[in-house]
């Protein structure tokens, strides 16, 4: 199999979490340079979608979902189990993967309506950014109480599941790339992310310093990064 990736950007960061907590491998890992013209239309060529990762299975398939991705990955080496082993443990850990993963999408939409980076390459939406950057904190606020009601170390209890690897992707993805760190008030979480961010899987490839010297510092608009839940849904409306 092959595994096409930007090694160190948001989606492509999840499968290589995964892949070193599941100690796979036997996949050939390809990385393309985001700053390179070149390499991004290779990239094209591999992926109709335009988009990464991207898994190209033996017999020349590609999967082009991370989430998919992921749960093939886990069917084909089911060892060491990273999703649950009864129905019930599989509904949490697939639970906080949609949270997880509801939190990369929304910061996804805050970056591209809210960053530099993106201003000459689509329309600039501050309003948009504002909003998607509140939606953020509520998956975040989430997380936390996730984390509280399963009494961890890990977000579904005591194993390390693929909604760990989803949830430090996007938090790790955040703080490096954008800035964007974790309010103080989401003690669970932060203490999580401490803790993970010590595992091995965790190291990262650094971001492209051209990338990162445009990405850091993501403006939030206006938004209070400090509001409880009440507070946030107010400053929505006010």
């Amino acid at each position: 199999m092959k595994l096409y990736e930007l090694n160190w950007a948001l989606f492509p960061r999840r499968i290589g979490i995964y892949l070193s907590e599941k100690g796979i491998t036997d996949i050939d890992r390809i990385a393309f340079d985001a700053m390179d013209p070149e390499s991004l239309g290779r990239l094209r060529a591999v992926s109709s979608f335009g988009t990464v990762p991207v898994l190209q299975t033996e017999d020349g398939h590609k999967i082009r979902s991370s989430i998919a991705i992921l749960e093939y990955l886990e069917d084909r080496y089911p060892q060491p189990n990273m999703i649950g082993w009864s129905p019930a443990a599989k509904a949490r850990t697939r639970e906080a993967m949609s949270i997880a993963d509801e939190a990369a999408l929304q910061l996804g939409v805050w970056a591209h309506k809210g960053s530099p980076v993106f201003a000459g390459m689509e329309e600039q939406h501050p309003a948009t950014a504002r909003f998607a950057a509140a939606a953020y904190l509520k998956q975040l606020e989430r997380l936390d109480l996730v984390l509280t009601e399963n009494q961890g170390p890990f977000l579904t209890g005591s194993e390390n599941t693929i909604a760990d690897c989803i949830a430090m992707a996007t938090l790790q993805f955040a703080a490096d790339v954008y800035g964007v760190h974790l309010p103080e008030r989401l003690e669970k979480l932060r203490a999580w992310y401490e803790f993970f961010r010590q595992r091995p899987s965790a190291i990262c490839p650094p971001c492209p310093k051209g990338f990162l010297a445009v990405a850091h510092g993501l403006p939030d608009h206006g938004f209070d990064w400090s509001l409880d839940d009440v507070g946030w849904n107010a400053a929505l409306v006010g």
